[in-house]
């Protein structure tokens, strides 16, 4: 497998375990920034630093549930996401976010490899406990 293909596979991977992590009991996520409910599938994973980022591409406080209206169409309504992040992390961590995001960070093929196996594994978990 590529590691163009092995990226856009943890891309998807990654994306389903941030949308069913976030989701309630009925598989329902609120968007980050409107506030909106959808189904889990209906809804996106809004990244706060641009995914050109490898170094905060995959990491999950980087990621929220959003939208496509606010995720696509509001260009992920930076500032209420950083607001919300401020709240759960810590006031300096959209900021913490942005520096991370300007290291050079490698990945080997085995890592992404991994990191594909830890969501899947994640995803099936939060599955079970939500009988979906």
């Amino acid at each position: 497998i590529s590691r163009k293909n092995l990226i856009k596979k943890l891309d998807a991977v990654f994306s389903q375990y941030v949308r069913i992590k976030n989701s309630d009991k009925n598989g329902y996520c609120t968007c980050v920034t409107c506030k909106q409910k959808y189904p889990y599938k209906q809804i996106q994973a809004g990244h706060f630093i641009s995914r050109k980022h490898y170094a905060t591409r995959w990491r999950e406080d980087n990621c929220q549930v959003q939208c496509y209206s606010c995720n696509v169409m509001r260009y992920g309504e930076q500032f209420k996401f950083g607001l919300k992040l401020e709240k759960e992390y810590g006031y300096a961590h959209p900021e913490i976010l942005m520096n991370l995001s300007k290291t050079t960070v490698k990945f080997s093929n085995d890592d992404l490899n991994d990191m594909i196996e830890k969501y899947k594994n994640l995803v099936e978990i939060r599955k079970k406990e939500l009988s979906l």
